[in-house]
């Protein structure tokens, strides 16, 4: 594909005008002093976003969807004709500093086979509350950066990435038939595909968070921890030749170990129950119990008001 452009921004949004305006206005006030293309993705929403977007912002491509089909679908739609040479992912309900951009562009300078992510700060709007968050991988407690991400991606926002355009012809387009944790299997391979991360280590990114979090109901939970499962069963044989890896039942255990901490949190104690039994089939019951005695003691800390150091949970 030929470029022409530095950077292509890409913007699904459904029903948040108001949001996209101000993320929209974050992505104009950008410092960074390269051509950049901004792609907003109308997924067919209600609230005449096209109509507002064609009358006051007519430097900006508009793509009109007759039909809603995603978030991941209305991305593919821009990455088709996406013309930059790095694509941005921006969500219409959050916000860059003036100064992401020119962060991440600098960092994958010269560096052909790589993507990166930035930290992040979480914006709870309803508690007025900001957190800034640390997206690395946690190799204290997972072998490499690849099985932290089979296990539980550490990067909780699309919006503190960027790929390079290429990459998408070789680890091919989101999967538009999953509507949830797509984000994390891209992530996954590129990385089984070749790419380094770089972790430029600055929150120049905000994730608002605006009201309660449809991805942690039960029901969504089971969906985001099936396609992981069925992810790793898939990846598993290419990254064993490829990477030093635990086996695969150890991954499968903690998989079920990390939902069942979300379901914990989350006060859905039957899930939660569930999934430690599905992580001790896997590994062992003294390993599970672990687990689950960890959980309890994190909730003892919380309600004892001591603020954990970092947002846990998939968030993706």
């Amino acid at each position: 594909m030929t470029t022409s452009f530095d950077v292509s921004v890409i913007i699904p949004t459904y029903n948040r005008i108001s949001m996209l305006e101000e993320a929209l206005a974050s992505v104009l006030s950008q410092t960074f002093d390269g051509a950049v293309e901004i792609i907003v993705v109308d997924d067919n929403s209600q609230d005449r976003t096209s109509e507002i977007i064609n009358r006051n912002y007519p430097n900006i491509r508009l793509i009109s969807l007759k039909q809603n089909i995603g978030a991941y679908g209305a991305r593919n739609q821009a990455l088709i004709e996406a013309k930059g040479k790095y694509i941005a992912f921006l969500d219409s309900d959050d916000l860059w500093e003036k100064n992401y951009l020119k962060t991440q562009i600098n960092a994958l300078k010269d560096k052909d086979m790589c993507f990166c992510v930035s930290d992040i700060v979480v914006w709870n709007m309803e508690k007025k509350q900001k957190q800034i968050l640390s997206q690395r991988p946690n190799l204290d407690k997972y072998t490499s950066l690849i099985h932290h991400l089979l296990v539980s991606s550490f990067i909780h926002s699309p919006s503190s990435v960027v790929i390079p355009r290429k990459a998408f012809d070789e680890v091919s387009l989101f999967n538009e038939t999953i509507r949830i944790g797509e984000d994390a299997a891209l992530y996954e391979r590129c990385v089984v595909f070749g790419y380094d991360l770089i972790y430029t280590g600055l929150p120049v990114a905000i994730k608002r968070t605006h009201s309660s979090d449809q991805l942690t109901s039960p029901k969504n939970l089971e969906i985001r921890k099936k396609n992981r499962l069925a992810r790793v069963k898939k990846l598993y044989p290419l990254i064993e030749k490829r990477f030093d890896i635990v086996p695969i039942r150890c991954i499968y255990a903690e998989i079920n170990a990390d939902f069942a901490s979300q379901y914990f949190n989350n006060k859905y104690l039957f899930h939660w129950l569930g999934s430690s039994l599905s992580s001790a089939r896997n590994s062992s019951l003294p390993y599970s119990l672990s687990n689950m005695i960890n959980d309890i003691k994190d909730l003892l800390d919380r309600k004892l008001n001591r603020k954990p150091t970092e947002v846990e949970g998939d968030l993706i």
